[in-house]
């Protein structure tokens, strides 16, 4: 693929989905470590409202579109509608994103992050709400699910500045990968009868590309694409690896990875990131870290290339490190432009 035709984009994570290790200001003097646990304590539905409010802003958004962002990833829970209590929505936080994104030229990409039952053991999937039942074996839970998303497609389907609806993020998946496909299958099949025509229907791989390849067909006018996340930062493997392995699994295996899966359908990277193992630092100097992350940035901006788009995560959080974008751009170690 050409320059021209990826996507560039971040997400907008820890904001209407909060992860502690994110933004732990807004847990401070608390024993919550997730949302469901947060909105419970005393005042802790005010912190989460005011987080709201205040880590997203519409100066975020011209400052994506003045550095070379092209697309938003908005992770957003089950919860998003008010309706599920305790948790507390924010519905028109996202309709606000959305009319800021169109206002900067930014396309969205509408993320459910959090389904009813919790697809993953993940906080930020909702699993700190007790519950009894997994989702990917719950029928009722997907249904729920399907309902939350022709709800989103209706709500924008005059806004044009989404670009795409993401069916689930990282649902975690057993031996048999049926059940997942069967509800993708399901949901696409309800969405493209609500969605405007045009809208990208995205599905995640539940990190099983090579499984969940060609899940799903295209019908006209929807087209399809696969969601795959890459990280290097939190296998036992990865952690063994040296700098150079690191940046050949990127230059070889990841390119070589997106150009098998393209032949059955698009391919956006809806997550990586510039992090590696500290492990592959502990000889290092500060001098030499630099140097090897942003050689490790520059390779995955290069193979990253093939795919249809690409997500940085996370447009930022509380700490000025590798996970946060903003800080990589401000500090002079990325840039788009």
């Amino acid at each position: 693929m050409t320059k021209k035709q990826c996507l560039y984009g971040v997400n907008l994570g820890g904001w209407l989905v909060l992860e502690k290790w994110m933004t732990p200001s807004v847990f401070q003097n608390t024993t919550a470590d997730n949302e469901y646990e947060l909105v419970q304590v005393k005042g802790g539905g005010a912190r989460l409202r005011d987080h709201h409010d205040t880590f997203i802003v519409e100066a975020d958004f011209r400052w994506l579109r003045d550095n070379g962002v092209m697309a938003v990833r908005i992770p957003f829970g089950y919860w998003i509608f008010g309706d599920e209590p305790p948790y507390i929505g924010a519905i028109e936080k996202l309709d606000w994103a959305v009319d800021m994104a169109e206002k900067y030229g930014l396309k969205v990409l509408l993320d459910l992050h959090g389904a009813p039952g919790a697809q993953n053991e993940a906080d930020h999937s909702g699993s700190g709400r007790p519950k009894t039942e997994k989702w990917l074996h719950h029928s009722g839970h997907q249904e729920r699910t399907i309902e939350i998303l022709e709800k989103i497609a209706e709500r924008y389907y005059d806004k044009t500045s989404i670009w795409g609806i993401e069916l689930l993020n990282e649902p975690t998946l057993d031996w048999s990968t049926l059940r997942l496909v069967h509800f993708y299958r399901k949901a696409y099949r309800r969405l493209i009868r609500v969605a405007r025509p045009g809208t990208v229907i995205v599905f995640g791989d539940g990190f099983r590309p090579l499984l969940l390849t060609g899940a799903l067909r295209a019908h006209k006018n929807f087209p399809v694409i696969m969601d795959s996340h890459f990280y290097q930062c939190f296998s036992a493997r990865d952690k063994q690896r040296g700098p150079s392995s690191h940046l050949e699994k990127v230059r070889v295996k990841r390119y070589r990875q997106l150009r098998y899966l393209r032949q059955q359908q698009p391919v956006v990277v809806g997550e990586w990131s510039g992090v590696l193992p500290q492990e592959v630092y502990a000889q290092m100097d500060y001098r030499q870290r630099i140097e090897l992350r942003n050689q490790y940035i520059e390779a995955q901006l290069s193979t990253y290339e093939a795919a249809a788009g690409w997500f940085y995560w996370s447009y930022k959080t509380e700490q000025d490190d590798d996970w946060n974008f903003r800080f990589l751009v401000d500090s002079g170690n990325l840039s788009l432009t």
